[in-house]
Formats: C-alpha cells, sequence, structure tokens
C-alpha cells in the first residue's frame, strides 16, 4: 500500500505542476508569488525564497526578474540596513493570485474539516520528512515558532519576535518564516 500511495502523490505532484503552466507564468514563477503572499517581512527577501523553494540563489534571481519584469513583483531596500533586500507582491501580483492555478486543487480537496485537518497533518509529515532527506529547509508560522514572545502594555498584549525585538501585527504572527526553530506548523 504505501507504494500505491507514493505514486498517487507522484501523480498529484506532476498533475500540480502542470496546471502551474499558466497566466503566462511557470510553476516557479507561481509558487514565488504565493510565498511573497504568506511570507512575513523577514522572510521576503531573494535567500528565503530560495531556501523555500529549495533552489539556488541564481536560479531564483532569474525568477524574481521576469516576475519584475512582468510588473508582479519589486524590489524594496531595508532602510535600516540598505544590504537587505525585500521582495513586494505589487498590486498586480496580488490581483494574479486571485487566478491562482492551484484554486483547482483546493477545489478537489474539499472535504469536511476533520477529514482535511487529517490530511495536512500526515501530508505536512511527508513534507517535513523529505525535506530533510533534501536538505531542504522548512519554514514554520510566527506562532509556532519558539522565538514568539509577547510583552503586555496598556494596549493589551503585543506580539514580539524574539530574535529581531519587534512588535508583529496580528497579520503577521500567522504567515510563514525562515526564522522559526519549531517548524511544527511549517511548510
Amino acid at each position: 500500500m504505501p507504494e500505491t500511495l507514493a505514486h498517487l502523490l507522484d501523480r498529484l505532484g506532476r498533475a500540480v505542476h502542470n496546471l502551474q503552466f499558466a497566466g503566462g507564468l511557470n510553476p516557479a514563477q507561481w509558487e514565488a508569488l504565493r510565498f511573497l503572499s504568506r511570507a512575513n517581512r523577514y522572510s521576503r527577501k531573494p535567500s528565503a525564497l530560495a531556501d523555500y523553494l529549495g533552489t539556488t540563489k541564481g536560479t531564483v534571481s532569474q525568477t524574481v526578474k521576469a516576475l519584475e519584469e512582468k510588473g508582479l513583483i519589486e524590489r524594496a531596500v531595508e532602510a535600516k540596513d540598505r544590504r537587505i533586500v525585500r521582495l513586494e507582491l505589487t498590486d498586480d501580483g496580488r490581483a494574479m493570485l486571485v487566478n491562482d492555478p492551484l484554486l483547482a486543487l483546493s477545489e478537489a480537496a474539499a472535504a469536511p474539516p476533520e477529514e482535511v485537518a487529517t490530511a495536512t497533518r500526515i501530508l505536512s509529515g511527508y513534507v517535513r520528512s523529505l525535506q530533510g532527506q533534501c536538505g531542504m529547509k522548512s519554514f514554520g508560522v510566527c506562532t509556532n515558532c519558539g522565538h514568539f514572545g509577547s510583552d503586555v502594555c496598556d494596549d493589551g498584549v503585543v506580539p514580539r519576535c524574539g530574535l529581531t525585538g519587534e512588535p508583529l501585527s496580528e497579520t503577521e504572527i500567522r504567515k510563514i518564516c525562515g526564522s522559526c526553530d519549531d517548524q511544527s506548523g511549517g511548510s
């Protein structure tokens, strides 16, 4: 039976890969857009994108260049440290994600919430295992990170990144980060 599951996952991967030759983009470009839409401010860098995609910085450079030429992303230099470049989605990039070809997979995977939760847990384990075998870095969500903390102040509880000491917005704490040391919510 494990061979059948491996075969089905391989077929699913190939179908998903083929779906992503859409909208004038290739699969790596779609995944870069998805990553940038889901990543927190610390991870929207070319090096983090390369880690996430499991590819080289040179390959990511070509993907970034193509997306810039299409007007879907732009580079922003960090104000505090001009050596740091952040990648930001443009309005056109966010609009492109409305037609993300992976939405077809989401529709195909529609099931009762408990089945989706079980499948997500199982597939997450497979991904973590294979990422480890391939030497790929996994990415976690801020709230699952050992560095995640909060401060209590007059305005209430303020989430904070323990690595940078900076406050995090409620939106950011649900985004993925390559700095997380606990990958239980990883991808």
